[in-house]
């Protein structure tokens, strides 16, 4: 069994107010009690640091813990290298990390004038295609928050991804996709983690997460010129 987690960071809107970049990313492991065990072991550390345990711990978040009352003046003063540390952890638990990055400048018009969700999906189904390449010969569980893919949040995001998959990749085996809460899920909150060290390289011209993140990327999907 393939396991997949996707998430995102950054907003692929049209408002000037929103990102300049958006970053989609899937985590793929064979090994997921590995990768949530992982997981385990960083939200310990965090929580023993103060962090409020009904508060989810994400990237964002992170990095701007000043604003979250409890967490202790260590956490406050290195919280760079303990989220560094968590990236880490995650990189060592035998993922592979694959994205897509998207300058929304450089979006063509015809996905700019699409329903809501058409962009989404469309970029969205080509990493995994990129992912997959005909090459998977196994069950495939895809776990995405449900934030951003929920049916009534436009276009239906699980049958465009299906028949991608079966038609394009000649998947013969079975292809599950759930609409989960990160708050619930390792798997989504480890995608988090990565999906936001990326867009903070690229957003924000700031490298150091990415560079821990390279030795384990896969499939890269660059829509940017």
């Amino acid at each position: 069994m393939q396991y997949f987690f996707l998430d995102e960071s950054g907003v692929l809107g049209l408002s000037e107010k929103t990102s300049q970049y958006f970053v989609l990313t899937i985590l793929q492991t064979r090994e997921l009690n590995r990768l949530k065990n992982a997981i385990r072991r960083q939200k310990k550390i965090f929580h023993d640091l103060g962090w409020p345990k009904d508060e989810e711990i994400k990237g964002t978040v992170l990095h701007g813990c000043q604003h979250i009352a409890g967490v202790s003046e260590k956490l406050l003063r290195d919280r760079r290298t303990y989220i560094g540390n968590f990236i880490q952890e995650i990189i060592n638990a035998g993922i592979t990390v694959h994205y897509t990055v998207v300058n929304r400048l450089r979006i063509t018009d015809n996905l700019r004038a699409a329903p809501y969700g058409v962009a989404y999906n469309y970029f969205a189904g080509k990493l995994l295609s990129g992912i997959h390449a005909g090459k998977i010969r196994e069950p495939i569980s895809l776990v995405v928050d449900q934030r951003h893919t929920s049916p009534q949040n436009g276009v239906p995001f699980t049958t465009y991804v299906q028949t991608r998959i079966i038609t394009e990749c000649d998947h013969r085996h079975a292809f599950t996709v759930r609409h989960e809460d990160s708050r619930e899920w390792l798997g989504l909150q480890a995608a988090d983690m990565i999906s936001w060290g990326l867009f903070r390289h690229y957003e924000h011209g700031d490298s150091a997460f990415r560079k821990l993140i390279t030795p384990r990327l896969g499939v890269r999907c660059a829509w940017v010129v």
